[in-house]
């Protein structure tokens, strides 16, 4: 018995249908060369890559009142990009009582920023306490100048002053922007407390940077390439994605 179909069942297409079938083959090309050249401008470098070092670096204590710097290289070049300066101090003057306790940042290298705020009312920058996950680039508010981590400055019972977004977390990141001859590079430092509020005993908990220059990174991503950033959402690259399209902000 033969399994050929019967005439009935072949029929040959219409020219019409010839032209309907290749006019839409051409539609989906032409739709799908616009879509990706819509996701061309939200690619990161193809050669985008993370340099993590782990490390748990207790921050040098100060001894009496006398500051204590520790200095970070973030690129492991043997030249420091930013020091830390961790201070307590109690002074006893005729008629009042000062006491401080602080922990600062500072770019070592010019060029070098640190994520944060403005100062205000003349008051120096603070440094942002970064949460893991959030992303560090250009988008980014950076300041060259020392800044705030978390201080406590009483200067009598009605004198305190109390700042800094690290003062009540237990761990967070840092946002730094450095050169790299000459070149901007973005990364980020971990650093841990004992306790939320205990700033006094902070540890460097690992630190990397992107080497790809201008390239963002992620506050915790330790390694890898970076991926094709997702496009805006409504955009031709997103629907031929087939996903919603997310920025990281």
């Amino acid at each position: 018995m033969s399994c050929n179909p019967t005439p009935s069942v072949l029929r040959t297409r219409k020219p019409s249908e010839v032209s309907l079938a290749r006019g839409l083959e051409r539609n989906l090309l032409a739709y799908a060369t616009a879509a990706g050249a819509a996701l061309l401008p939200f690619s990161l470098p193809a050669d985008a890559q993370i340099i993590y070092t782990p490390s748990n670096i207790p921050m040098t204590l100060p001894t009496g009142n006398q500051g204590a710097l520790t200095q970070l290289d973030l690129n492991n070049d043997g030249k420091p990009d930013f020091t830390f300066s961790l201070i307590y101090s109690a002074t006893v003057f005729s008629s009042a009582f000062r006491s401080d306790r602080a922990l600062t940042i500072a770019a070592d290298q010019t060029g070098n920023e640190i994520l944060g705020a403005a100062g205000i009312n003349g008051l120096p920058p603070t440094a942002a306490a970064v949460p893991a996950g959030r992303k560090i680039g250009a988008q980014n508010d950076f300041t060259p100048l020392d800044a705030i981590m978390a201080i406590e400055a009483y200067f009598g019972p009605n004198s305190i002053r109390n700042s800094g977004s690290w003062r009540y977390v237990q761990t967070a990141y840092l946002g730094l922007k450095f050169l790299i001859n000459g070149q901007v590079h973005y990364g980020w430092a971990r650093i841990k407390f004992p306790a939320p509020g205990n700033y006094e005993l902070p540890s460097i908990y690992g630190y990397a940077y992107e080497s790809t220059p201008n390239t963002p990174i992620v506050a915790g991503q330790t390694s890898g390439t970076a991926s094709t950033a997702s496009p805006p959402p409504g955009s031709l690259g997103m629907l031929a994605a087939g996903a919603a399209g997310k920025q990281n902000q």
